[in-house]
């Protein structure tokens, strides 16, 4: 558990000691405990300690953007009013329906509560988008070999030609017992790259006999395997339409805090550097499009 140290500095003793006075205390909060509910008008990030403590430490932001969907680093200007940060102390253990329950809870009570008169919260946004079609890709490339607005990182069909890339590869490569992808016509461009596998000058996608975006399952040579990878057939049916794509997504976020000034009515707290945690797995999902031909 990291600890977040926070220098307090108490008024009253401020202005009664020439020296100026400074408690350093420690709060207890673990950073994988980043917590979230809400939505695009009104987001809040949490993060609780019941162990020693019942206290917490929250931000809303009040931003109307859709967060959490692509890699950024974004910066709020922290007030009393649409960005707020809050730190509180609890008479009793907090649980997260305090800040997700659309009435909040009349327990537990709060004993102390400092609000942020400035600062900034960076929102750190990670994204991952993922085929997992068996080929190691570099994701910060802009390749897009098939021009279907899918980068070939997270395209499970990286040549567009509707055979997906897993089964371009060939069994052997899969298996690790062959050391290349499969290249059927010798041509040096491997299937999964290749937008006419068999070298017949039919494209891939037009060896699809009963249209149903599939060239797989398209065989009229029996015994011989489908047209696309026989160049004994040379049937065409034009198929200008991307079959449905599938990638995983997923996002996790990390939040700090610069510049920290948390007041009451009393007291005082200065941050320049207050880490409130992080949170995996923010979005975890499949999506499933059909790529604009």
């Amino acid at each position: 558990m990291k600890k977040l140290r926070i220098l307090l500095a108490i008024s009253s003793l401020f202005f009664a000691c020439n020296d100026g006075d400074i408690i350093v205390r420690d709060f207890d909060f673990d950073e994988s405990n980043l917590d979230i509910c809400g939505g695009p008008g009104g987001y809040a990030f949490f993060n609780i300690n019941n162990s020693s403590a019942a206290e917490s430490i929250s931000l809303t932001l009040t931003t109307t953007n859709l967060l959490f969907l692509e890699s950024s680093v974004e910066e709020y200007q922290l007030n009393s009013g649409s960005n707020t940060v809050n730190y509180r102390k609890y008479n009793d253990d907090v649980s997260s329906d305090y800040f997700c329950s659309n009435i909040p809870p009349t327990s537990p009570q709060v004993t102390l509560e400092f609000i942020a008169e400035s600062g900034i919260a960076e929102l750190t946004t990670i994204v991952s988008k993922l085929d997992e079609d068996g080929i190691e890709e570099d994701i910060t490339s802009n390749l897009d070999t098939d021009e279907d607005g899918l980068l070939n990182y997270y395209d499970e069909d990286d040549d567009g030609d509707n055979v997906i890339t897993i089964i371009e590869l060939g069994i052997g490569f899969v298996t690790g017992d062959e050391e290349f992808p499969l290249d059927t016509d010798g041509d040096g461009i491997y299937d999964y790259l290749d937008d006419d596998d068999d070298g017949d000058g039919v494209l891939t996608r037009y060896e699809d006999a009963n249209g149903d975006l599939d060239p797989t399952n398209d065989e009229t040579e029996e015994g011989a395997g489908p047209d696309y990878l026989n160049s004994n057939i040379t049937n065409t049916n034009s198929i200008d339409q991307y079959r449905l794509h599938s990638y995983s997504f997923i996002s996790g976020i990390s939040i700090v805090l610069l510049d920290l000034v948390l007041i009451n009515s009393d007291e005082e707290i200065i941050q320049e550097t207050l880490t409130m945690g992080n949170k995996n797995n923010v979005i975890n999902t499949t999506v499933t499009v059909a790529p604009e031909f």
